[in-house]
């Protein structure tokens, strides 16, 4: 038998090929749509701490933002949930209203671990007020870390971090706070980061098995999971980011990271290596409406970050 193609195999091979190729052209092309129909980007309020909420407000959507994820810090009025104001929250979150942006997410993050029995129970105290509260303040999604049981610093790592006795213990304490969010109809969104007790994707699938509730999402931050020594495994580290927990995402950020002498680097988006285009396919293959929210900026990296980001969505 001859091994040379006749005419017709290689007409037939041909056409398959070029049919599988657009067919994948034509996916990209839709999931670029979905991207730009289903991801709207949202902003901390940290950058606009500064000025007097109305003028934040101002120009936070000026600056082409329709959500943003509230830190409850203005020039003037400063909202302290240990002390909670009630008219400064109804000012912030009316200042928001008025430009017709929509509070995403509320900054509820503490130790949930804390070795320091004081700041742990200071943290609760706090959380606790935004999600019994989080009507008045605008948004039902509260944010938090998973902790970590250094006695130093609330980002540094411990060898008792990756103990089943650790685990255990921010198991429990992010149960407590999946009751209370939803004895009031609110969330509790976790962000894992590698120094903390839920540091891997691994360790946060076992927390959502362990802790089924609709009450306990995600915030979906790939740059935090990458040790310095992952970053040439950055494609299929964000793909099985997305595949064991991608469906608990409630809420997206948007940083970057980058490899240092010390670990890692979280700058803003477009200070790093974080692949982008490929972090937005992966959030708009979750095929739902999500707020991605630029962090980690100074007021003057806000509009470079921003652009960076809108120019990934054409990298698609």
């Amino acid at each position: 038998m001859s091994t040379m193609w006749n005419r017709r195999e290689w007409l037939k091979t041909a056409g398959v090929t070029a049919a599988a190729m657009t067919c994948g052209v034509t996916a990209q092309a839709d999931l670029r749509e979905t991207a730009k129909k289903k991801i709207h980007l949202a902003v901390f309020t940290g950058p606009y701490s500064g000025f007097p909420v109305a003028e934040a407000a101002r120009k936070i959507k000026a600056d082409g933002f329709g959500g943003v994820v509230c830190e409850y810090s203005f020039a003037d009025a400063r909202f302290n949930p240990l002390q909670p104001d009630w008219a400064l929250a109804d000012k912030i979150a009316a200042a928001f209203a008025q430009e017709g942006i929509k509070i995403v997410g509320l900054y509820g993050y503490y130790n949930v671990v804390d070795p320091d029995a004081a700041k742990r129970k200071e943290g609760e105290d706090r959380i606790g007020c935004l999600l019994a509260n989080w009507k008045r303040l605008g948004s039902p999604v509260v944010a938090t870390e998973t902790g970590t049981l250094n006695r130093t610093s609330e980002w540094a790592e411990s060898p008792e971090n990756d103990t089943e006795a650790g685990y255990q213990q921010c198991r429990a304490a992010i149960g407590r706070l999946a009751v209370l969010a939803k004895k009031s109809g609110a969330v509790v969104a976790i962000e894992p980061y590698w120094p903390n007790i839920i540091g891997s994707a691994e360790r946060a699938q076992r927390l959502f098995h362990d802790e089924p509730s609709s009450a306990l999402k995600l915030i979906m931050d790939p740059c935090n999971y990458y040790r310095k020594e992952d970053f040439p495994y950055m494609e299929s580290i964000l793909k099985d980011i997305f595949k064991r927990v991608g469906k608990h995402t409630v809420l997206a950020h948007a940083k970057d990271v980058k490899p240092s002498a010390t670990g890692t680097d979280l700058p803003a988006a477009g200070q790093g290596v974080l692949d982008y285009p490929l972090y937005l396919r992966l959030l708009a293959g979750l095929n739902r409406d999500v707020y991605l929210a630029l962090e980690h900026l100074t007021l003057e990296e806000v509009h470079p970050s921003r652009d960076y980001v809108l120019q990934q969505f054409g990298k698609i």
